[in-house]
């Protein structure tokens, strides 16, 4: 009769989730210069997601890349992200970088483009890759292409 019972539960219980769909990526925006030093520029970005559903599940954000007019930067770097169920979320993106990669020897042509930047106030930064999301076995890759130019202040 336990048995019985706690299958009855189990299913009511399982029945009164919804997972319809997975959460919708609505895109990136307020990328800005969080912080620029003589040592290190740190950029922030919101990835923002809305779920419907009543689970949440993980996001991943390991697979973006960072460009500056078209050349190779750094990729993002954060936590696993948990995604709250019934609800409009931003996933906040981080990626920082130090100024000593600009003086590379393959990135001689990056530090002048980012000097004509700096002295124009805007660059052209580009989020490419993917945001993966992971429930229970599942999972989904987002597809991220987000172009924007920004002000430096």
């Amino acid at each position: 009769m336990k048995n019985v019972f706690f299958i009855l539960v189990l299913a009511i219980l399982v029945q009164s989730c919804t997972f319809d769909k997975k959460p919708e990526y609505l895109g990136i925006d307020n990328v800005w210069v969080e912080e620029a030093s003589s040592n290190n520029i740190t950029l922030k970005a919101d990835a923002h997601f809305k779920n419907e559903n009543d689970l949440g599940g993980t996001l991943l954000t390991d697979e973006i890349k960072v460009y500056i007019d078209n050349i190779y930067i750094a990729s993002v770097s954060s936590e696993a992200f948990d995604v709250p169920a019934k609800d409009n979320f931003i996933v906040p993106l981080t990626v920082s970088f130090p100024l000593s990669k600009l003086f590379k020897e393959g990135n001689r042509n990056l530090l002048g483009i980012i000097l004509n930047q700096v002295l124009n106030k805007k660059m052209k930064i580009d989020f490419k890759g993917s945001i993966t999301y992971k429930l229970a076995g599942f999972s989904y890759d987002y597809p991220v292409d987000h172009s924007q130019e920004i002000t430096i202040k």
